[in-house]
């Protein structure tokens, strides 16, 4: 019987047998008859590629129509006209995403961008960023793809949950940020408007983009990717990633602060308008929103997907976020915009390395020089005030200390432990001992509730602040804030983030390998989220996870508040201490607290006693001047203690390098009779200093820290 051989079935999709050839790479015929017996398999060819009569007419009609000797010049306008209308031309689009793809389909040409070459060394730097937990952009590859590659790498794919949830994040928290800053434009005066559209200064600038920022073309280009196969290729997100990326790299070198700063000007021009409060109100929380917003898209959407702009931009691995200085050239080359595009913040000694990054030039060494002279100036007068706010923020320190002596307010660089302190004195709620010392929120948690019982006593006071031309509370009041400060402890950290801690800290007390799971991974990173935007906004943490917490934008955010507290108590102790003899009856009367509370006990024996005529509302004042000073330096300074270093387990643990969580520590119960010994040592040594000196007794902070 004769054998006939079969022919081989039409099974796979026109070019895809080519595109596997390429991914093996050339072998030998010997260890291809190897791979064949060890995988099996049908032997199978490519089926007939479709050809569409209309195109087809259309290629011929072309050839037969366009005369040999002008085909050249036809080429270089036909090219001209492509580049014109080219979807990723800066400064605009004739076609939409949709319509580029039937304008492809109907026969024009469409070119598919080809990605940086990668050596061996290289592509496995690339790989490994990507498969990483921290961006999660490529799934890890399985057995049998890393056998067909040979070590030679796959087909670069891009995880589908990527495609369908990080950027679909990204888009929408972009839209919130554009559409938060868009109503606070509208609702400025028409002169800021004019200048909006028209001025060159970076704050305008910036207001411009956003404004003008179209997300449309990024939506539609997610949405092509959204209804593409599974099978989508790096090279296929090139259209998505220009349009992201375009408007971000814009803005990019403004950061965090210089934006936020941005939003809080905006919302200040708002003011000028004399809307109603309902509208006030509105323009407030867009202002939050939009600072919100850009947290999250210069922390995650920026840093997200900067491996896939770097695979698209370089043929080398860059760290992030050096990527961003080191390579922008190539940046924006990719994404075809120029140096002027970019939007840079007024230059000073601190960013002219931003302006040197994007070849920004001076205008030579002779006006350089000319300048020497005044910036030295400049940094010597900054040296001075810093001089002298080290010099306020010790002595603040050592008022507490007296306080609460043996606490550890003068050793704050060594992470003291406060809740074994301040526990048994103030009995905060469960969540509050699972704070690590290490955690700067644990003293902000104490000061907040220190600074809660001044607050008792200065209530009773008629304070008026003094009329000034830049007042911080000029949209608050001194009475609003008393009633509003219990909040940020017993609703922002008792209810909205302890539960989360202690959630969090159980499943790592229960499961060893708890930390390492994404869902750790992402309550972890939304939690310092958390800590960022309520309390401290310069801390510094590893994203994990690109998914961003809901925020409560209902309050006046704490760093802004203790700022202006600080202002304004300065501004009227000032002006008491100015006019001494003139000074209001209402701040020389005895201060008054309607429940006594462990502040009360504690200042009035500071004091001198219940009978001492030291216990004046001017020195209560003072006193609780000096802790809010500290708390407004542990926060918003970033040379505090709080920013020494990166946050990275946030709850207590037995040690340095542990991260089993340790849920109890003992409390001390000698704080009383600390405080009584000092207190009879300070007033015996103040006696001695007054009978040699002949100066009467005073327990009042020096007239310097205000």
């Amino acid at each position: 019987m004769d054998i006939v051989s079969k022919k081989p079935q039409a099974k796979y999709e026109p070019g895809e047998l080519q595109k596997t050839r390429e991914n093996i790479g050339d072998i030998a015929r010997e260890e291809a008859e190897v791979m064949m017996k060890r995988l099996g398999g049908e032997i199978g060819v490519e089926k007939p590629e479709i050809i569409d009569d209309e195109v087809l007419k259309k290629v011929r009609s072309a050839r037969k129509f366009v005369p040999g000797k002008n085909r050249k010049k036809k080429d270089e306008q036909t090219e001209q006209a492509e580049r014109r209308n080219s979807p990723n031309r800066r400064g605009g689009s004739v076609f939409s995403a949709g319509e580029r793809t039937s304008a492809v389909i109907s026969g024009l040409p469409g070119k598919k961008y080809r990605l940086p070459h990668l050596s061996p060394r290289q592509k496995q730097l690339f790989d490994k960023l990507m498969i990483s937990r921290e961006y999660h952009i490529r799934n890890a590859p399985g057995f049998f793809a890393m056998l067909f590659s040979f070590g030679r790498g796959g087909p670069e794919r891009v995880a589908d949950s990527f495609i369908k949830n990080d950027l679909t994040a990204h888009i929408r928290h972009i839209d919130l940020f554009i559409e938060s800053v868009q109503a606070l434009i509208l609702a400025v005066p028409p002169s800021y408007k004019n200048k909006i559209n028209t001025d060159n200064d970076f704050i305008y600038r910036a207001l411009r983009v956003i404004y003008n920022w179209d997300t449309l073309p990024v939506k539609a280009e997610l949405s092509l990717l959204k209804k593409k196969s599974s099978w989508i290729l790096i090279e296929d997100t090139v259209p998505f990633i220009k349009e992201l990326y375009r408007p971000l790299i814009q803005l990019y070198f403004l950061g965090e602060l210089e934006m936020t700063r941005i939003i809080k000007k905006t919302y200040g021009w708002t003011v000028k308008t004399q809307i109603r409060e309902k509208e006030n109100m509105r323009c407030l929380n867009a202002a939050r929103q939009a600072a919100a917003e850009w947290l999250y898209i210069f922390g995650q959407v920026i840093k997200g997907a900067y491996p896939l702009l770097m695979r698209m931009c370089v043929n080398e691995f860059e760290p992030y976020p050096d990527f961003y200085t080191k390579r922008i050239s190539d940046i924006m080359n990719f994404l075809e915009i120029t140096k002027y595009d970019i939007v840079l913040p007024k230059r000073n000694d601190e960013k002219e390395r931003l302006h040197k990054t994007v070849q920004i030039k001076t205008e030579g060494t002779e006006a350089a020089k000319a300048e020497e002279s005044p910036k030295e100036t400049e940094e010597a007068k900054k040296e001075s005030m810093s001089e002298e706010k080290r010099g306020l923020i010790l002595q603040s320190l050592g008022v507490l200390d007296k306080l609460f002596p043996d606490a550890g307010w003068l050793h704050l660089a060594d992470r003291p432990d406060m809740y074994p302190y301040f526990q048994p004195l103030y009995s905060f709620p469960d969540g509050f001992n699972l704070l690590a010392p290490t955690n700067p929120l644990q003293i902000t948690i104490v000061l907040l509730r220190i600074i809660e019982d001044f607050f008792q006593g200065c209530r009773n006071i008629p304070l008026s602040p003094p009329d000034t031309e830049d007042n911080p509370l000029e949209r608050d009041n001194l009475q609003k804030i008393f009633s509003d400060w219990t909040l940020y402890r017993e609703y922002l950290f008792d209810r909205l983030m302890a539960p989360a801690l202690k959630e969090y800290v159980n499943h790592a007390y229960t499961q060893s390998d708890f930390r390492n799971s994404r869902y750790a991974k992402r309550e972890l990173s939304n939690w310092l989220w958390q800590i960022k935007f309520y309390f401290h906004p310069h801390l510094v943490f590893e994203i994990t996870s690109l998914e961003y917490p809901r925020i409560d934008n209902s309050y006046i955010p704490l760093p802004e508040r203790i700022r202006a507290l600080v202002q304004v108590f300065s501004d009227m102790i000032r002006q008491a201490d100015a006019s001494e003899a003139s000074m209001p009856t209402d701040l020389s009367d005895i201060y008054t607290f309607d429940v006594e509370n462990t502040v009360s006990y504690r200042l009035n024996l500071l004091l001198g006693g219940s009978k001492s005529k030291e216990r004046t509302n001017l020195n209560l004042m003072k006193y609780t001047l000096c802790a809010l000073r500290v708390l407004d330096w542990w926060i918003n300074d970033k040379s505090s203690y709080a920013y020494v270093s990166e946050q990275k387990i946030p709850y207590r643990t037995s040690g340095e390098g542990d991260t089993q969580p340790l849920l109890s520590v003992p409390v001390r119960s000698d704080q009383r009779d600390v405080f009584l010994q000092n207190i009879r040592l300070l007033h015996e040594a103040q006696k001695s200093d007054a009978a040699s000196t002949g100066n009467s007794v005073q327990n009042t902070p020096p007239a310097s820290q205000v």
